[in-house]
């Protein structure tokens, strides 16, 4: 029922911004699960050396890091909806106890990355930090 206020092109707005928050969190999702496997694989990369952790990965975290920092900060939404898929995957991995193997040519293997991931705790961190900033994001916005 339209009301004598509603004119089109308020409903025409009002549509627009329900299909791009739609767009918006299919959009969140999907870059959940790609920085999930992204920092599970880069966390896990064998980079010969004499280190512990190699430096070379401790730098490919922290550029993971800053990418995530930058999606979460550009587009809240996508990064809100990211965050909470990335800690749902983690809890729901924990919560199953999958397994890993540590065999050197399992470390590009989507599931071994999934189940070392959610060990690693890199994925938990990755998470939050974007639904942090995300939510410090929308928090500023409407302020």
């Amino acid at each position: 029922m339209m009301v004598e206020s509603d004119s089109p092109a308020e409903l025409g707005r009002a549509r627009l911004s329900v299909s791009k928050i739609a767009v918006s969190l299919i959009l969140g999702v999907l870059t959940g699960v790609v920085v999930y496997y992204v920092i599970a694989v880069v966390a896990t990369a064998q980079v010969p050396g004499p280190f512990t952790v190699h430096p070379l990965t401790l730098a490919l975290i922290a550029i993971v890091g800053a990418l995530v920092v930058a999606i979460a900060w550009r587009w809240p939404v996508v990064g809100l909806t990211a965050g909470v898929v990335i800690v749902l995957v983690v809890a729901a991995v924990v919560a199953a106890r999958i397994g890993w193997s540590a065999a050197g040519s399992d470390w590009l293997n989507p599931f071994n990355a999934v189940a070392f991931g959610a060990a690693s705790g890199y994925p938990a961190l990755v998470g939050a930090v974007m639904a942090s900033v995300s939510g410090l994001r929308l928090r500023s916005r409407t302020a």
